[in-house]
């Protein structure tokens, strides 16, 4: 029952929890360097301290503390990924839990980041960024009612199904956590039960009587 048990956690959709979790940790992993990149480009490049919209109204001193928090927190995003697709490869199941709170605390935020962007984690996409690129393609371009309600639509939607992801993501990396850790228990039982036999030298099973003798010693 427990194999059967197992079998059925295994899988998700049409796929095996374990390579799914490995894909979407390698997606976390690169988003968040991406994302590294990006604040340094705009830090670097003078443009705004922190990369973010809702940044601008901060002093300098906030927008230093506010680049440097998103950093910091970028970095155990991505050692947490590390440290999970470590877990996956080697079979270890608490190297995952970094990663499972962070995929979690990420889906929370995202979704509180609807009602006000700064709440959103770095990298997150928010409609003030969204409306920002709009405006930099038209070059400035006041927008029509219309074209602000399409582009609000599709934002709306996209936001939706990035939330989706990320729900998705939250589920797989749990079952996957249960998974290798149902199986690691089952390795340590078989071990366990497994009984070893030690076989009697052949000066030993020299002197034995034959009746003594297992079979496997007959050969000696």
């Amino acid at each position: 029952m427990r194999d059967v048990h197992l079998a059925l956690l295994s899988r998700s959709l049409c796929c095996n929890v374990r390579t799914a979790a490995f894909v979407f940790t390698s997606y976390y992993l690169v988003s968040t360097l991406l994302v590294c990149v990006d604040i340094a480009v705009w830090v670097f490049s003078g443009k705004d301290l922190g990369g973010f919209v809702h940044s601008e109204h901060l002093t300098h001193g906030q927008q230093i503390f506010d680049t440097t928090s998103n950093f910091l927190l970028l970095c155990m995003m991505a050692i947490s990924c590390v440290f999970a697709l470590v877990g996956l490869r080697k079979g270890f199941s608490k190297h995952l839990v970094p990663f499972i709170v962070q995929v979690y605390l990420d889906l929370g935020l995202s979704m509180m980041s609807l009602f006000s962007g700064p709440w959103g984690l770095p990298g997150t996409p928010t409609f003030e960024e969204s409306d920002r690129l709009v405006m930099q393609f038209t070059g400035g371009r006041q927008l029509e009612p219309k074209e602000t309600a399409r582009i609000t639509t599709i934002f709306g939607v996209l936001f939706v199904l990035y939330l989706l992801m990320k729900v998705y993501t939250a589920h797989i990396v749990t079952k996957c956590y249960y998974v290798m850790k149902l199986t690691g228990e089952m390795k340590d039982s078989q071990k366990e039960e497994s009984v070893s036999v030690k076989l009697p030298s052949y000066d030993e099973a020299v002197k034995m009587p034959p009746e003594l003798l297992s079979p496997a010693c007959k050969f000696i």
